[in-house]
């Protein structure tokens, strides 16, 4: 990662809670100077704050894995932090430099940061500016490289750099086992050769083998886990080879080891995330047949969901959007109406987003309206003001409405997964759910629009 443009120095200060110290220390406190000049954007500011939290900014955006969609931008958790992650502290002049007191508490492991006048932001690239936290030995703590990872990823580093800093990390802390997790994850979706997949299981059993004589079986959930990555890896980067021999040996011996491994923990110890991992081992383990046929069943449920409602009256409720105007939707008749039920921290309804845009700079003033019912309040905890500022962001400059934490218009439209969208005809009646992403909307109204 890029050196941060900024320059720490060691002060001893009367009267200080805790001593000052150049580098972030645990429980001690971090005095941070900055010099707008390196990077010449901050220059002219009469006042500068750096906006700075620990370990992480938020968790709706996170890594993905090659064949789940295109990597999402991981600065967006820095742009729209988590509730209460974030904080801000004016920065005091002396001479050209700025300053900043920050007490770091003793459970923190990595400190990111950036700067902003209010109106301008120093960024550092779109990477923030990032430093472990040390303990009184000068080595970083438990978690700082951990920590670091989606910093890494975020700053576009290769892999090789990624996979070393979480070495180290389970190096220095071999118990940390969220860390060995994630090292096996990495080395895992690096390849998509059946064979090497198979040596890196085997080298994983044996590794967590050592492990569990080391720490006993509070290590077995963490093996499981990991071994279940392996199962992303064969059914999306190794979709086309499922027939391979090899892949087959693969997904029976890895799921095979994933409910031993369930099995010889007992029931009351079993964390709830096993239960997923157990499900989806089963389901790997079913015969071409039988996962035809679950398929069918699934594929027969969700066509069901997606015909409901569809050919009848839409719902009718009234709302309010997140800029104060109120309507009922059938305000709207006499106009074609899009209905979309998202939320930020679904992926594939942050990917559809530019689609969207597209869409309404298209249509947006030929008889034709876009609703965004979001369900933030209840799974993110944004209040208005918040869906205001991501809206203008990303552009989508149609009705944004912010659904209450009860979700009171998704359970009047039974919604059950997300992105979900209703057209709504001139009458008010639902005309089509299914087929309305990306170039497949655009066509069907155009046949609607013209």
């Amino acid at each position: 990662m890029k050196t941060p443009t900024v320059i720490l120095i060691l002060l001893f200060l009367a009267g200080c809670a805790s001593p000052v110290t150049e580098t972030p220390v645990a429980g001690k406190t971090f005095l941070l100077q900055y010099d707008p000049e390196i990077t010449g954007i901050l220059t002219d500011a009469d006042q500068i704050s750096v906006v700075y939290a620990f370990d992480y900014w938020g968790t709706r955006v996170v890594q993905r894995l090659a064949g789940e969609g295109e990597q999402e931008d991981m600065f967006q958790n820095v742009l729209d932090p988590d509730e209460g992650r974030a904080s801000e502290v004016e920065m005091v002049r002396r001479g050209n430099l700025r300053e900043a007191r920050i007490p770091i508490p003793t459970d923190a492991s990595l400190i990111s940061y950036y700067f902003t006048d209010g109106e301008r932001y120093d960024y550092n690239d779109r990477k923030t500016y990032v430093s472990y936290v040390y303990d009184d030995d000068g080595r970083p703590v438990r978690g700082a490289r951990f920590r670091n990872i989606d910093f890494l990823v975020m700053a576009g580093k290769d892999h090789s750099k990624i996979l070393g800093e979480i070495q180290r990390e389970i190096e220095d802390y071999p118990d940390h086992f969220t860390a060995q997790v994630v090292y096996w994850r990495f080395r895992f979706f690096d390849t998509t050769s059946p064979e090497m997949l198979v040596k890196l299981a085997e080298e994983a059993n044996r590794h967590f083998a050592d492990l569990h004589k080391q720490f006993g079986d509070t290590l077995l959930s963490h093996q499981a886990i990991s071994l279940s990555d392996i199962n992303r890896v064969i059914m999306l980067s190794l979709r086309e080879q499922h027939d391979d021999p090899a892949v087959t040996g693969l997904s029976e011996s890895v799921n095979a080891k994933i409910l031993e491994i369930i099995e010889s923990i007992p029931v009351e110890n079993r964390s709830q995330r096993l239960s997923s991992v157990e499900s989806q081992a089963k389901y790997m383990l079913l015969t071409p047949e039988e996962r035809r046929e679950r398929e069918r069943e699934n594929m027969e449920r969700i066509m069901a969901m997606m015909a409901e409602f569809v050919g009848e009256p839409a719902p009718d409720f009234s709302f309010e959007t997140v800029t104060g105007e109120q309507y009922r939707l059938s305000d709207f008749r006499g106009r074609y109406i899009l209905l979309d039920f998202w939320g930020s921290w679904c992926g594939p309804c942050v990917q559809e987003i530019p689609k969207l845009v597209e869409v309404y700079d298209m249509f947006g003033d030929k008889n034709f309206v876009m609703i965004g019912i979001s369900n933030d309040a209840d799974a993110s905890n944004w209040d208005n003001q918040k869906l205001v500022d991501y809206a203008e962001e990303k552009g989508m400059q149609w009705m944004q409405v912010l659904d209450d934490q009860e979700t009171t218009i998704h359970k009047l439209y039974n919604i059950q997964f997300w992105p979900n969208m209703f057209l709504i005809d001139k009458d008010g009646v639902v005309l089509q759910r299914d087929g309305l992403r990306g170039e497949d909307l655009k066509k069907r109204l155009e046949e609607l629009l013209g």
